[in-house]
C-alpha cells in the first residue's frame, strides 16, 4: 500500500548547497531524488516547493529567499565575500525560522536525508534544523499560491524558532541542535546530545 506524506525540511542555517532524500523499497534498492543542488555555482531545483518564513512567532515573506549568479554578490557582500555562488538564505539571523516543504511518496522502508549546508559564524551552531516527516496537510500545498503563507504555530525556545506547520494528523519532527552538546547546556536535568525527537 502506498501511503502519500509530505517531507518538509527545516534548516535554521544561512547557505544550502544539497539536499537529497533517498527511499529504500523492502527490495533492498534505494531510489535517490535530488531536492535541490547549487554546489559548484549549479541551479537544480529538482521539485515543486513551497516556503514559510517565521520572525519571532510572526509570519514573514522576507526568508527564505533565493539568490541567483545575478544578485548572489548582495549576500556574500555581506561577509566581505566577493562570489556569484547561487545561495538560499532561509533565516537572516536569531529568533527567525525557514521552512522549505516538498512533497515525496514513501512506501515504507529506510529514509536518509543528506543536506550540505554553512553558517556564517560559530554563533550558529547553537541554532538547529529540523526535518518534518508524513505531514498531511489539508489547508496548504506545495504549490506557489501557498508560498508564505502556510497555517502554522511558532514554538521558541533553546531550541530555536521553530514553525509547525498544520497537519490533519500527527507527524514526526527529527531536530539536530548541537547546542545541547557543544555549548554545555543543561537544564532540569537534561543531558548532553545533539538530537531532539
Amino acid at each position: 500500500m502506498l501511503v502519500k506524506s509530505r517531507l518538509g525540511i527545516t534548516l535554521i542555517v544561512l547557505l544550502i548547497t544539497l539536499i537529497a532524500a533517498t527511499a529504500k523499497a523492502q527490495t533492498g534498492q534505494a531510489n535517490t531524488q535530488v531536492i535541490l543542488d547549487l554546489r559548484k555555482g549549479q541551479q537544480y531545483f529538482g521539485v515543486p516547493r513551497t516556503y514559510q518564513g517565521d520572525y519571532n512567532g510572526r509570519p514573514t515573506n522576507q526568508w527564505p529567499v533565493y539568490y541567483g549568479p545575478n544578485n548572489a554578490s548582495q549576500y556574500w557582500s555581506q561577509g566581505n565575500i566577493t562570489s556569484n555562488q547561487p545561495v538560499i538564505e532561509l533565516v537572516p539571523g536569531p529568533g527567525s525560522g525557514g521552512a522549505m516543504f516538498w512533497s515525496e511518496t514513501y512506501s515504507g522502508g529506510t529514509i536518509t536525508i543528506t543536506i550540505q549546508a554553512t553558517a556564517s559564524s560559530i554563533i550558529w551552531l547553537g541554532v538547529p534544523f529540523q526535518v518534518y516527516l508524513i505531514l498531511k496537510p489539508t489547508m496548504w500545498g506545495i504549490r506557489p499560491q501557498y508560498n508564505y503563507s502556510i497555517p502554522y504555530k511558532s514554538y521558541i525556545s533553546v531550541g530555536g524558532d521553530v514553525i509547525l506547520p498544520q497537519s490533519l494528523t500527527p507527524y514526526i519532527v527529527v531536530q539536530w541542535n548541537p547546542y545541547w552538546q557543544y555549548a554545555g547546556y543543561t537544564q532540569g536535568g537534561a543531558t548532553g546530545g545533539q538530537w531532539n525527537v
